[in-house]
């Protein structure tokens, strides 16, 4: 009886244990078939294809530039010295400070009451020789017949002449005289150009001026001088930019067209620039001394940097990348913004004239 016992309990452990295999099995059956199902998931929904990224828009690397903004100020495009020729004392002044002169361009008179009495005395003095070497011609002509005929000598015929050509001579230099009178009388007025304006006005009334003393200063503010000092390749920028460049007006808010008016053929010994003078014919600003001008000029950036939009950067773990039409990633340095929704970047692997995908991100 109990080896009956013994082989029952046996034979129900063999059965139990066949059952349990069956159902670990089972168990490892589905688990494969759950991987096999999440395969078959990935491979029906991968990630976006290359052929998808060729497809998307692209855009073409530039080389970035930094600009150099330069400043300088207006000043008249000619200056002039005025001073006294001659002596006296100042009997009015006709412009100001700020003025600009007439159509005669008188800037002040000097009294000329002693010229004008000297001119006077001149003139009385050539009526009287005029009329000397009147009478002496009709005496000399008197003579010569009386000479021609045997009634008179030599002698008093030459004397007549010698009077008569020593009057004459005495009558031009009076003329020369009053010549040179009128032109100190002209000096007296002391004149500038038509049309500039009085910078600045050394003489009051009543002044007693002696000769080469200063009267004023004028300029020429038809057309205003911007004088800039530029190193090379600033003064390389400036000639590949042409004859007319654009000037920014800060202080007006508004530009202005100059044109290059002369450039020193040296250089500065100390600053090592050279010296160019931009000239502003008009426009919308007033034409006087002093007036704040940019001048923008685009150099290459040394650093081999290039532009890039903002959209086409894709930032991942602290750094950024541009992705190419490959769908590769090309990791970037950003070096800043210049503020037009593009970005300064630099990359051994990307140079000007590359494409990348415009917006990787949409």
């Amino acid at each position: 009886m109990r080896r009956i016992l013994l082989l029952f309990v046996v034979v129900s452990m063999l059965i139990s244990a066949g059952c349990g295999g069956d159902r670990q099995a089972e168990a490892e059956d589905g688990s494969t078939a759950t991987k096999a199902d999440a395969l078959e998931v990935a491979a029906v929904e991968p990630a976006e294809p290359r052929t998808a990224m060729k497809d998307r828009e692209t855009f073409v690397v530039r080389k970035a530039a930094r600009e150099a903004i330069l400043t300088g100020f207006t000043r008249a495009r000619n200056t002039m010295t005025l001073v006294a020729e001659v002596e006296g004392r100042v009997e009015e002044v006709k412009a100001d400070v700020g003025d600009t002169l007439d159509d005669k361009g008188v800037f002040a008179v000097l009294d000329n009451t002693f010229v004008n009495l000297d001119l006077q005395k001149n003139r009385a003095d050539q009526a009287k020789l005029r009329s000397e070497l009147e009478y002496h011609r009709k005496e000399l002509d008197r003579y010569k017949e009386l000479v021609e005929g045997r009634t008179a000598a030599q002698s008093t015929l030459d004397n007549n002449v010698r009077n008569f050509e020593t009057t004459r001579q005495q009558l031009r230099a009076m003329q020369v005289e009053e010549r040179r009178l009128m032109e100190r009388l002209v000096r007296h007025t002391i004149k500038g150009p038509s049309g500039w304006k009085v910078v600045s006005r050394e003489l009051e009334p009543g002044e007693w001026v002696s000769v080469g003393q200063t009267a004023g200063t004028l300029g020429n503010f038809k057309q205003l001088l911007v004088p800039f000092a530029l190193s090379s390749a600033e003064y390389r920028t400036l000639m590949d930019m042409g004859k007319t460049v654009t000037l920014k007006l800060p202080d007006h808010g508004g530009t202005v067209e100059a044109s290059i008016e002369r450039v020193a053929p040296g250089f500065d010994p100390e600053t090592r620039k050279i010296n160019v003078d931009l000239e502003i014919a008009g426009g919308e600003l007033e034409m006087r001394g002093g007036v704040r001008a940019q001048l923008v000029l685009p150099l290459p950036d040394p650093g081999g940097s290039v532009l890039v939009p903002r959209s086409a950067l894709v930032k991942a773990y602290e750094e950024h990348f541009l992705v190419n039409p490959d769908g590769e990633r090309v990791r970037v340095m950003l070096l800043g913004t210049r503020g037009d929704d593009l970005y300064r970047v630099s990359s051994p692997d990307v140079r000007p004239g590359d494409r990348f995908i415009l917006n990787p991100n949409g």
